[in-house]
């Protein structure tokens, strides 16, 4: 609205067209709110001015700021029209042609074209047969399809061998260009036994892999870590024909397969072939100086690391390493110090672990005069020493019960700033366990709990319950069994087995069984070990039956082999407490698991005759022939001597039996 209008609008409104009722003089109105309409016109003409001029400004912003989209619809539309206008115009009518019509041959060959087209994008079992055993355009299309469609290409390469293609009949270079495109294909995508027939397939029906698509298959069959694979690949070439390349990454990559196959029998062959084209380089030497330490001969690690230094070439600290720990692996620890001496001599690298593995190999020998010489050595050197170093050492002072001096090694390993882990808090403690001190154990267990970082695991636990177990501290070693299992950790079967042999002491077989209910339920399954401590335990606390028990029910029903041993320790117990019956009952579960040998049968029948059980020994004889075991003559006739001596008629007479059974000779009435 214009101003002028907007006045004469609100001019109306106030009542000059409609005017109001006479109103008596008397009475006036006043406005408590008096308005002027003319101010009130002009504020809100400008406040609609500056609300159209707002929005322009805005409008005209989000143009420029979606310029480049305008401009592309702008575009887009521009040409949708012009299609749309060009479009609806009309065709010209088609020529209809007099000319006759063309032979059904050529008809013919256009619709099978069209159907191997769409027997590619389809089944391959759509192509015709006539195609298939095209070896030209089969091997076109199988190059074609290797580079995108693999499985494709496979799929047409034996869809053409079943319909019977002759690819000899492809043009020359066409067969192997293709067995290779194929070949390499299916490396890449990783289908290695498809490699394998494809290679046997080549050497039938064509020359075979040459040097250059050998070299091709090493390299891959190395990156994608197909090393025994890539062996196998190489053998089905060479059986071909001899493969000989002067390409020498051919050599290194069989080198390379054959060290990490294990096929150390082959490295030397393949060694032999580098070195005839050229230089080794530094990765031959090493994986030669690996199979030197595979096969422990010392003799062609050492030659190796000579060669290298011979060649001016780069010896890693690895290889010295390796050639190092194949000298102490082959006993040959002069020769391994005597390298060494030589890496520190040529200011060459010969770093913490070069010490520890010499260290290792002197502490295993028990020279602890060279293990501590070439500790002093290295800390000459300022290398320090690191945990490892101190686990040797300190494993090496155990073995030779010089607890004393592992204390102090451990005492300078702390003041040296090297913080000792679980693995050398648990050898000390193992120390002190061996040497009787299970107080000295058992503090320093209590030290290592204060260790925020660290925690005792299940081997430390295993051996403070063992000498608590051996010094008969039987309830602090329930103690730490909950102490273990509070910490989160699962008792294994030795530590059970700890506890069981602490039973026996006190001869208690109650909490004997209760641990082994409880081993059950955790399932933590028992061993032979297992079955024999508590067999030992039964014997002692005179608990024959439930010994016998533990033979016939749980051997079988905890899956724990049945060995011979367990029946022959029980018949022993029985045998030396004078239970001849139960000796002959459990000798009798014996004979249904497995045939007592004859040196078992010599040591039972031997203490049969100390013990002057003749009767017991007359009735094992018996069982042994049942099952076709054999006795010792010398023991029968031992047993019949004494029965004469005894005057026994009857045992005399069923050892008699016995042995006639068993085929042995009876000797002199």
């Amino acid at each position: 609205l214009s101003k002028p209008l907007l006045v004469l609008c609100l001019s109306s409104l106030s009542g000059s067209r409609y005017p109001s009722p006479a109103i008596p003089p008397a009475i006036v109105f006043t406005d408590p709110f008096p308005i002027n309409v003319e101010k009130l016109v002009v504020n809100v003409f400008d406040m609609t001015t500056f609300t159209y001029e707002s929005a322009l400004d805005l409008f005209a912003e989000a143009v420029y700021a979606l310029r480049v989209e305008l401009a592309f619809i702008a575009v887009f539309g521009t040409l949708w029209l012009t299609g749309r206008a060009f479009g609806s115009q009309k065709k010209p009518a088609k020529i209809v042609s007099h000319e006759p019509p063309k032979k059904a041959t050529q008809s013919g060959k256009k619709q099978e074209s069209r159907r191997v087209m769409s027997a590619l994008n389809g089944p391959i079992s759509n192509i015709p047969a006539s195609r298939l055993n095209d070896a030209n355009w089969v091997c076109g299309q199988i190059q074609q399809l290797c580079h995108s469609q693999v499985r494709r290409a496979l799929e047409l390469y034996r869809a053409s061998v079943k319909a019977g293609i002759q690819f000899e009949n492809a043009p020359d270079g066409k067969c192997s260009s293709t067995f290779s495109s194929l070949v390499i294909a299916c490396l890449r995508a990783g289908q290695v036994n498809d490699v394998i027939e494809l290679t046997k397939d080549f050497r039938r029906h064509g020359p075979g892999p040459d040097a250059s698509l050998v070299a091709s298959m090493m390299r891959l069959c190395t990156s994608k870590q197909l090393f025994a694979e890539g062996l196998e690949i190489f053998d089905l070439a060479n059986e071909a024909t001899q493969i000989e390349s002067d390409d020498k990454t051919v050599w290194s990559c069989l080198l390379f397969c054959s060290v990490e196959a294990k096929q150390f029998n082959r490295c030397m062959g393949f060694f032999d072939k580098i070195r005839a084209c050229g230089d080794p380089s530094s990765k031959d030497y090493s994986n030669m100086v690996r199979m030197a330490f595979s096969n422990t001969d010392w003799k062609l690690a050492l030659n190796m690391v000579s060669q290298m230094r011979k060649s001016d070439l780069e010896i890693t600290g690895i290889v010295y390493n390796t050639a190092l720990a194949c000298c102490v692996s082959a006993e040959k620890l002069d020769e391994a110090r005597k390298l060494l001496d030589a890496i520190v001599e040529a200011g060459e690298v010969a770093d913490v672990i070069t010490y520890n593995t010499l260290a290792k190999g002197y502490a295993k020998a028990g020279r602890m005069k060279d293990c501590f010489s070439l500790y002093e050595r290295m800390r000459e050197r300022g290398l320090a020493p690191s945990q490892v170093t101190y686990g040797i050492l300190l494993d090496a002072l155990i073995n030779d019960n010089e607890v004393d001096k592992a204390v102090e090694i451990f005492q300078t390993m702390k003041k040296d700033g090297c913080e000792p882990n679980t693995v050398l808090y648990t050898t000390l403690i193992k120390g002190f366990a061996r040497a009787g001190q299970v107080d000295q154990a058992v503090e320093l267990y209590t030290q290592m709990q204060q260790e925020k970082q660290m925690q005792p695991d299940v081997i430390t636990f295993s051996i403070l319950i063992k000498a608590h177990c051996d010094a008969g501290r039987l309830e602090a070693a329930l103690k730490l069994l909950m102490s273990m299992m509070e910490a989160g950790l699962k008792p294994d079967e030795v530590v059970y087995n700890n506890l069981l042999s602490g039973c026996i002491q006190d001869c208690n077989v109650e909490l004997a069984n209760n641990l082994y209910a409880e081993m059950i339920k955790a399932k933590v399954k028992p061993t032979v070990a297992t079955f024999s401590i508590l067999l030992r335990l039964y014997a002692q606390c005179k608990k024959w039956d439930e010994a016998i028990d533990l033979l016939k029910t749980q051997v079988k029903s905890q899956g724990v082999p049945a060995e011979p041993r367990l029946y022959g320790q029980l018949v022993q117990s029985c045998l030396r407490n004078r239970q001849g019956k139960r000796a002959c009952e459990v000798y009798q579960l014996l004979c249904e698991t497995s045939v007592p040998t004859i040196s078992m049968n010599s040591f039972l029948l031997s203490v049969c005759a100390k013990l002057n059980m003749l009767e017991t020994s007359a009735e094992i004889m018996t069982l042994a022939a049942g099952v076709k075991s054999s006795v010792d003559s010398r023991d029968a006739a031992l047993l019949l001597e004494t029965a004469m001596k005894k005057k026994k008629p009857q045992v005399l007479a069923d050892l008699k039996k016995a042995m006639a059974l068993l085929n042995l000779p009876l000797g002199p009435a």
